[in-house]
């Protein structure tokens, strides 16, 4: 049974749409990002190809966040901060901080 206070433990199937780590989310999911903005896909209303997210069994975002060194305590990645301060790389596929 997998430890419930361990927000940092991945998650074997995406929370909406229930594809297992390693594959491309379903049209229509929450969680799954616009690999152009980094952005949740679904709220996209940009006119270009959102590409195909695959998930990695984390939030989209707490990776970047860990790697940051932006988080809020053990397992709390800020995500909050992520999305207002830094920068979408499209060719990297992750956050950078803003310069």
């Amino acid at each position: 049974m997998p430890d419930l206070l361990d927000l940092s433990a991945p998650q074997p199937r995406c929370p909406d749409c229930e594809v297992a780590i390693g594959q491309p989310h379903i049209e229509g999911c929450d969680v799954a990002m616009c690999l152009r903005t980094g952005l949740q896909r679904l709220s996209c209303e940009r006119n270009h190809n959102c590409g195909k997210d695959i998930w990695s069994g984390r939030w989209p975002g707490e990776t970047d966040c860990e790697r940051l060194g932006w988080m809020i305590g053990p397992g709390l990645p800020d995500l909050n901060r992520l999305f207002t301060t830094a920068t979408w790389n499209p060719v990297t596929q992750q956050w950078d901080a803003a310069s």
